[in-house]
């Protein structure tokens, strides 16, 4: 071939709107960059909201456990406040004498629900006071001081950080799954851009499209090469839900040949 370079000519062509759309549905993939580290990511997170569900169930069955243990066979000592913890929620640790043996303890002391004694006052604890406690005889480690709460507010704490990493994760799969479906069905047309800004390594393109009705609607990609304002960009958008749309081709999926 005279006069076309070698890159030139082992170039594919650039396909037409018309030959894309005639594709519906597309084979696609997930895009080597953006794709595959969007699912990563949500993987990652999702598992990280699934591993904190598993230790805090584990947790939870644990202290149910106890519960139950100490109310069944407990039997009572009394323990002696050696130190409370300086922090936002506030531990109580103390010790007590079983079989010649000294144990030691620790308890959430909560504002909210100071520990009740058996006459149903409440007392704020101190160093040094003495306060009846339940252990188990065939394992002194577990024990718990007499009337005290098992848990307070603070103790949501970890389940809200586990929801959140969950949800999180969770939403980027749907994120990927709605993509996924709009790399496969999604009409694709002429839009124009608006606007185009820095943004971190990347550019936000706003943009503008009508659809087949002739309905005009506007999008934007935030993982975008640098446009012109005015330019000329092709859109994909959901012909159900045109309000669901992209830049085409997509970041995160790709079309198959």
């Amino acid at each position: 071939m005279f006069g076309v370079s070698w890159d030139k000519a082992r170039s594919p062509r650039e396909l037409s709107i018309q030959e894309i759309n005639a594709a519906i549905p597309r084979r696609v993939r997930l895009d080597p960059d953006g794709g595959h580290t969007a699912l990563v990511i949500s993987l990652i997170v999702l598992g990280v909201g699934a591993a904190w569900f598993g230790a805090l169930s584990y947790y939870e069955v644990q202290q149910a456990r106890h519960r139950d243990a100490l109310s069944r066979d407990g039997r009572e000592a009394i323990a002696r406040v050696t130190k409370l913890t300086d922090s936002r929620t506030v531990y109580a640790r103390y010790t007590f004498h079983y079989d010649h043996a000294e144990c030691q303890g620790e308890a959430e002391l909560d504002d909210q629900h100071e520990p009740k004694w058996p006459d149903g006052r409440t007392k704020y604890v101190r160093v040094g006071d003495q306060i009846p406690i339940l252990f188990l005889p065939s394992d002194p480690s577990i024990n718990h001081p007499s009337g005290w709460v098992w848990w307070s507010w603070w103790d949501l704490a970890p389940h809200l950080f586990m929801l959140f990493f969950s949800s999180l994760g969770a939403v980027g799969l749907g994120y990927l799954y709605r993509e996924r479906r709009l790399a496969r069905i999604g009409w694709v047309t002429e839009g124009k851009v608006i606007a185009c800004a820095p943004k971190g390594s990347r550019f936000r393109v706003d943009y503008e499209f009508y659809a087949e009705d002739q309905k005009e609607f506007d999008g934007a990609n935030e993982y975008s090469d640098e446009y012109e304002s005015g330019s000329n960009i092709r859109v994909i958008y959901l012909r159900k839900n045109p309000k669901r749309n992209d830049t085409y081709p997509m970041s995160t999926y790709s079309t198959v040949d």
